[in-house]
């Protein structure tokens, strides 16, 4: 089953671009205006919104590939710099597991992980590495990044993956 990138973030990131472009010209209008005109200061954070709106227009719109079938996990993630390739016979376990985001200690998102047989690291950054139990395992996907449900995911993992998933 292929598994498709949410758009959120880039409609996000469009929605920003056009709140912003819109006050910056107001910020453009008052400054330039032949009269005296009160500008709030929140004005001024109209070109860096702008800016982040781009970034996060960029970053929904990246490509990414997403595949769990009989031979395993795919996942190709180039604007990260992950490439995941694990075959069933590699897995002790995967699950989708409620966990601490790796940059937010407050906040937390459900995750794809996969418990590899000899703790090896499959491909993915050293920050996304889970400790429970004595097992080795590493977050793969935030399934909110994900189109799919997570009702979709759990079928997929109950069909292919079978008693490796929890």
């Amino acid at each position: 089953m292929d598994f498709h990138r949410s758009l959120n973030r880039a409609i996000g990131g469009g929605f920003l671009i056009a709140i912003g472009a819109v006050m910056t010209v107001v910020l453009i209008g008052g400054l330039t205006a032949d009269t005296a005109v009160r500008i709030n200061y929140v004005f001024f954070a109209a070109p860096v919104g702008v800016v982040a709106g781009v970034v996060m227009l960029i970053n929904g719109l990246r490509p990414m590939t997403m595949r769990i079938d009989e031979r395993g996990i795919l996942i190709q993630h180039p604007a990260r710099k992950v490439r995941v390739a694990l075959g069933w016979q590699n897995v002790a376990g995967v699950s989708l597991s409620t966990l601490r985001k790796p940059k937010d200690e407050r906040s937390t998102a459900t995750y794809l992980t996969v418990w590899p047989r000899d703790g090896h690291n499959p491909g993915v950054p050293a920050a996304w590495v889970v400790q429970q139990n004595g097992w080795t395992g590493y977050r793969l996907v935030d399934v909110g990044d994900v189109r799919e449900t997570e009702d979709q995911f759990g079928q997929a993992l109950g069909r292919y993956a079978g008693p490796a998933y929890r």
